[in-house]
């Protein structure tokens, strides 16, 4: 017989305030910062922060928060994945006021066992003060960052074929001679077919004077009702 009810849902959530890699003038990990995840895909809420990071003058920030609410309310099983890094200074050229990664993903038990995964928006998600060399560069995120209106909309299925609100529009990097690339607002699958997101709001290729690969504000979220079925 097809199973018809679900027993319980699997929570998996993960959030990061930096991550990376200096290698020149010489190599040094930088570690996770902030590396959070759930639990044994349970519920619970985690949260972690940090103050006044500095690595002489090649990084520094202020303050650095992650955090995962995943909490049953009812039918509904939601999360919430934030990574948030304040006062944020990279080699004396790259400063940023606030970088937010927040991931919000919604499963209604009711719509299984036709559905299993949640659906998930980045809305909320936010870089301010962005400036390189002391020039504020003008950003471009994708519409679903900025669609809170819509987003009760979104999580009953009324936009599901609106491909702007999915993963995948990724805006053109910044490349900034004698210095690096920087990445931004990457919201990418992981897996499609299971639906799986990763959103990492910066991302720094650098050369020059510092060369190092660093990650800012990244999360990822899923989740499944279980049994699993084949849709």
């Amino acid at each position: 017989m097809p199973q018809t009810k679900m027993e319980k849902y699997l929570y998996n959530a993960q959030a990061v305030a930096l991550g990376g890699s200096i290698r020149k003038p010489h190599f040094l990990e930088l570690g996770d910062h902030l590396a959070i995840s759930t639990y044994a895909h349970s519920a619970g809420v985690s949260e972690a922060t940090h103050r006044g990071f500095a690595l002489g003058e090649d990084i520094r920030y202020e303050f650095a928060r992650t955090s995962i609410e995943a909490v049953e309310r009812g039918t509904l099983h939601e999360t919430t994945v934030i990574a948030r890094i304040e006062g944020l200074r990279i080699g004396g050229r790259l400063s940023v006021g606030e970088v937010t990664c927040r991931l919000h993903s919604l499963y209604d038990s009711r719509t299984y066992p036709g559905r299993c995964r949640p659906r998930i928006l980045p809305t909320g998600s936010t870089i301010h003060d962005l400036r390189i060399d002391g020039n504020l560069q003008e950003l471009h995120l994708p519409p679903a960052f900025n669609v809170e209106e819509k987003r009760e909309a979104f999580m009953r299925g009324e936009f599901d074929e609106d491909e702007t609100l999915q993963p995948g529009r990724i805006p053109e990097p910044i490349h900034v001679p004698g210095f690096g690339t920087i990445f931004y607002a990457e919201w990418t699958w992981v897996y499609p077919d299971q639906h799986e997101q990763r959103l990492t709001m910066l991302r720094l290729a650098l050369g020059s004077d510092l060369g190092a690969q660093i990650v800012v504000a990244g999360g990822g979220t899923d989740g499944t009702g279980w049994p699993p079925t084949a849709n």
